[in-house]
C-alpha cells in the first residue's frame, strides 16, 4: 500500500498488510475512496426488488466469501469494508484459510497463521477478527472464543434498566435495528447499533461524537432519545415512527409515485434540510428508504427523516462519510455539504417518479426521452437537471431555493387556484411598460439587502409612471450610494430600453457581467434588450437559458411565448401560454397572448372559450371583453345572429365600467352588424340584442351612430377618424329616408 495509515480509521498499517489490523478495512485497493457506501436497495427499471450489491457484484464478501446481508457495509464474518465501487485488487488473493485448531498459538492468526501483532483486532493478512487484542499472554484460548460472533440483543431482554427488546426489525448498513419498549415512559422506541464489535475505547469515542444528534428537534426529523454503551457495543435510541418508508411503498406498489405525490413528499421533507443546514449538519445519505410516511392520529400524514446515523458536522474533508451509490453527488465522497444533500434530494425525486436505473447514469440525469414523467413534465426535468448539474455552481444552494422552484413546478403540473395570484420571490409580476415598445414585462424583484434600496424603490415608482428622466436620476443616485448595486445597473438597463438607448443599455449589462458573472438577472435583461431590438431568435435563446436556471418561474416562460408568437411560431406560443394559464388561471397577459395566437391560427372557438373565462375582478377584464367582442364580430365568419347576440351581451357587461374609446368603437360595430343582419332579414324579431329595446333597423342604426359619436369624441387616433365617420353615416337613421 502506498500510504502508511488506514484510510478509514487512520491507524498505522504495514506496507504488506491487506487488511487494517485495527478496524478491518480492506487495504488491497489503493484507490478505494474514503466513503462507506451502503448498497442501494432501490430497484432498477427492470426489477422492483434489488439484490444486495457487493464489491464483486455478488451477495458474498469479496474477502472471506461468506454471505452478506442487504445494505451491510462491513462483513459480519471478517470485518472487511464492503464497497459498491468495483476496483480490481492489486494484490493476489490470500490462499484458502487453514482450519482453526485448538492448539493455535495466540501469537499467530488461527486462520492463516500469519504473525499476530499485540493490541490488534484483525489479522493484517486475511482480515480474521480476534476475540480480543493480545497482550503477549501465553495462555491458549479455545477456538470458540477466537471467532466471537456479533452480539445480538435477546428478545424480552431489558437493557440499561429501561428498554425491553420486543423484536428485530431490520439490519442496515450501519447495524442491526430493534423495536423496543421504554418501560418507564411507556412508549415504543427504536434501538439501532451505533458501533458493532469495536474496542470499548472506540465505542465510547463514537458515542461522544454522535451525542450532538440529541439536540436535533424538528417535526420532520426522527427524535433521538438516548445513547447506550454495553461493553463493545454502542446503541442509539430513537423515536418509533408509525408508517412505511417511501422505498417500501414503491416496492409494494411496484411502480413509481405519481409525479404530484412525489413532489409533495419532497416538499414536505425540505424544511428538515433547511434546519440541518442552519445547524451546520450534513445528512449525507438521503434516499427513499430513509423517509418515513407517518400516519398521524387525526388522519393526516407527515414525512420524516428516520435515520440519523449518517449525519455529520459539516467540515472540509471529514474522516467518515456515508452515502448510497446512485444518490450521492460526485464531490460528496470527499467533501459532503448541505449542497450535496440537495443533489441527493433531486436524484431521489427523479427515482421516485421513474424508478430509473441508478447506475445509468450514476450521476446527473438521463435523457428525458427515456422516461414518461420527464417527457410529460419538462419543467420538472429542468429542475432535476439543474439540481444534479455537473457543475456545482449551477445547482441549487439552499433548501429554500429548491423549495420555491419545486412549488412553482408543482403548480405548473397540477394547476393553480383561480382567484389566487402566483407569488414569486424573484419577480414582481404584472408590471407593464408605459410605452409598450418592448412589450409586457415582469419586473425583477429588488435585493432587499441592497444599501441603496430606498433610492431603487423611488426609481421604480418613476419607471412605472413613465417618468424615465426622473427614474434615471434616482437609479444613478442609487449607484452613488452603492456602486456595486446590481439592481441599480440593471434598472438603468430597463429605462434605457424604454428610451430606445440600446447601446447604453448593453454597456450597463456588460458592467454587471464583470461584477457578478453568471447571475440569472443578466440573462433576463439581455433577453429584454434583444427583444426590444427585434432580435427574436437571440432573445429566445436567453429566455430558454433562464427557464433552465429558474425552472418553475412564469415570467421567463411568458417572455418566450411572446417572442415565439412574434416569430410566427403560434403553435409553440399556445403550448407555452397553456402551461402558464394552468399554473396561474388569472394571468391575463397569458390569456390575451394565447387568444392572439388562436386568432392567428383561426381557432375561433378556443379563443372565445379562453376569453369567456376571464374573471371580472381581473385587472385587464375590459381588454379581454373587448377582444371577445372583436372575435365575434370581425373574426368568426360567416357573421351569424348568434355571434352578434353573444357580442352584445359581452359588451353590455362593460357598461358603466369603462370610458375607454375602444369600448364605444366595438359597441358601435356590434350594433352596426346587427343593423346589417336586420336589413337583410337574417335577424329574427325574437333575437335579443343587449342595450336596445327592439331589433328594427332604425333602432339598431341609432344605437350604432350614438356609439360611434362617443368614440370620435374620445379617440386620439385621427388616422382612423375618416373610416369611423363613414360607418357612422352609413347607419344614421335619417339616411333611410
Amino acid at each position: 500500500m502506498s500510504t502508511s495509515t488506514c484510510p478509514v480509521c487512520h491507524s498505522p498499517v504495514n506496507p504488506a498488510d491487506d487488511v487494517c489490523e485495527n478496524c478491518g478495512a480492506v487495504l488491497s485497493t489503493i484507490s478505494l475512496p474514503p466513503v462507506r457506501t451502503v448498497s442501494p436497495t432501490a430497484p432498477s427499471r427492470s426489477s422492483t426488488t434489488a439484490a444486495p450489491v457487493s464489491s464483486n457484484g455478488t451477495d458474498v464478501c469479496p474477502n472471506c466469501k461468506e454471505p452478506i446481508g442487504p445494505g451491510d457495509d462491513i462483513c459480519e464474518h471478517c470485518g472487511a469494508v464492503l464497497s459498491t465501487i468495483v476496483i480490481p485488487p492489486v494484490k493476489t488473493v490470500p490462499p484458502p484459510p487453514a482450519p482453526v485448531t485448538q492448539a493455535a498459538s495466540q501469537d499467530e492468526c488461527p486462520r492463516c497463521h500469519a504473525r499476530r501483532n499485540p493490541g490488534k483486532s484483525f489479522c493484517g493478512k486475511c482480515g480474521f477478527k480476534y476475540s480480543m487484542p493480545t497482550n503477549n499472554a501465553t495462555t491458549t484460548l479455545p477456538s470458540a472464543e477466537l471467532q466471537a460472533p456479533i452480539v445480538q440483543l435477546a428478545m424480552d431482554s431489558v437493557i440499561n434498566d429501561k428498554y425491553k427488546i420486543e423484536k428485530a426489525i431490520g439490519t442496515g448498513g450501519m447495524g442491526s435495528v430493534y423495536l423496543a419498549r421504554d418501560i418507564i415512559l411507556k412508549r415504543q422506541v427504536v434501538i439501532k447499533t451505533l458501533v458493532s464489535n469495536a474496542t470499548p475505547g472506540m465505542v465510547e469515542q463514537s458515542v461522544k461524537e454522535r451525542e450532538f444528534l440529541a439536540s436535533i428537534k424538528h417535526a420532520n426529523i426522527v427524535s433521538i432519545y438516548d445513547f447506550i454503551t454495553i461493553g463493545k457495543q454502542g446503541y442509539i435510541v430513537m423515536e418509533y415512527v408509525h408508517g412505511k418508508t417511501l422505498g417500501d411503498i414503491m416496492e409494494e406498489q411496484g411502480k413509481p409515485f405519481e409525479v404530484e405525490d412525489a413532489i409533495r413528499y419532497i416538499l414536505g421533507i425540505l424544511p428538515a434540510f433547511s434546519y440541518l443546514a442552519k445547524l451546520g449538519l450534513v445528512y449525507c445519505d438521503f434516499k427513499p428508504q430513509n423517509v418515513m410516511l407517518e400516519a398521524l392520529k387525526d388522519g393526516t400524514q407527515i414525512v420524516k427523516l428516520i435515520d440519523l446515523g449518517t449525519v455529520i458536522k459539516y467540515a472540509p474533508h471529514p474522516d467518515d462519510v456515508y452515502g448510497t451509490h446512485g444518490f450521492y453527488a460526485p464531490e460528496a465522497v470527499k467533501n459532503p455539504s448541505p449542497e450535496t444533500d440537495l443533489y441527493s434530494i433531486c436524484r431521489t425525486l427523479a427515482y421516485m417518479v421513474t424508478m430509473m436505473d441508478l447506475s445509468n447514469p450514476i450521476f446527473g440525469m438521463p435523457s428525458s426521452e427515456y422516461y414518461k414523467a420527464f417527457r410529460d413534465h419538462p419543467a420538472l426535468y429542468r429542475l432535476l437537471y439543474k439540481g444534479t448539474h455537473p457543475k456545482f455552481a449551477q445547482r441549487f444552494h439552499s433548501a429554500e431555493e429548491l423549495s420555491d422552484q419545486l412549488n412553482d413546478v408543482l403548480r405548473l403540473i397540477v394547476g393553480g387556484t383561480p382567484g389566487i395570484s402566483v407569488n414569486s420571490r424573484l419577480f414582481v409580476s404584472s408590471i407593464m411598460t408605459t410605452t409598450g415598445k418592448p412589450g409586457l414585462r415582469a419586473e425583477v424583484a429588488l435585493d432587499e439587502k441592497d444599501k441603496a434600496i430606498s433610492e431603487l424603490r423611488y426609481g421604480d415608482q418613476s419607471l412605472r409612471s413613465g417618468n424615465f428622466n426622473n427614474a434615471l436620476t434616482l437609479y444613478r443616485q442609487a449607484l452613488h450610494v452603492n456602486p456595486q448595486s446590481v439592481d441599480a445597473h440593471l434598472r438603468l438597463v430597463e429605462v434605457l430600453i424604454e428610451m430606445g438607448e440600446f447601446s447604453q443599455a448593453l454597456a450597463e449589462i456588460t458592467k454587471v457581467q464583470r461584477m457578478v458573472p453568471g447571475n440569472w438577472k443578466i440573462a433576463w435583461y439581455t433577453g429584454r434588450l434583444l427583444e426590444a431590438q427585434e432580435k427574436y431568435t437571440a432573445a429566445s435563446d436567453q429566455y430558454r437559458e433562464l427557464m433552465a436556471d429558474l425552472p418553475g418561474e412564469i415570467p421567463p416562460q411568458l417572455a418566450l411565448a411572446r417572442v415565439s408568437a412574434r416569430q410566427g411560431e403560434d403553435n409553440a406560443a399556445v403550448e407555452l401560454y397553456s402551461g402558464i394559464i394552468k399554473a396561474d388561471p388569472g394571468n391575463i397577459d397569458a390569456i390575451l397572448g394565447i387568444t392572439n395566437s388562436y386568432l392567428n391560427l383561426q381557432r375561433w372557438d378556443e379563443a372565445a372559450q379562453v376569453l369567456s373565462g376571464v374573471s371580472e375582478a381581473a385587472a385587464k377584464f375590459v381588454d379581454a371583453q373587448i377582444l371577445l367582442c372583436e372575435l365575434y364580430i370581425h373574426h368568426m365568419t360567416p357573421l351569424t345572429a348568434h355571434n352578434v347576440e353573444s357580442a352584445s351581451q359581452a359588451v353590455e357587461i362593460l357598461t358603466g365600467r369603462t370610458e375607454d374609446a375602444r369600448y364605444y368603437l366595438v359597441r358601435g360595430d356590434i350594433y352596426r352588424a346587427a343593423w346589417q343582419l336586420s336589413r337583410s332579414g337574417k335577424l329574427q324579431s325574437s333575437a335579443t340584442i343587449a342595450g336596445v329595446t327592439d331589433t328594427r333597423p332604425r333602432t339598431l342604426g341609432a344605437a350604432a351612430e350614438e356609439s360611434y359619436a362617443q368614440y370620435l369624441r374620445r379617440t386620439k387616433r385621427p388616422d382612423e377618424r375618416e373610416a369611423i365617420v363613414r360607418r357612422k353615416l352609413e347607419v344614421a337613421p335619417w339616411r333611410l329616408f
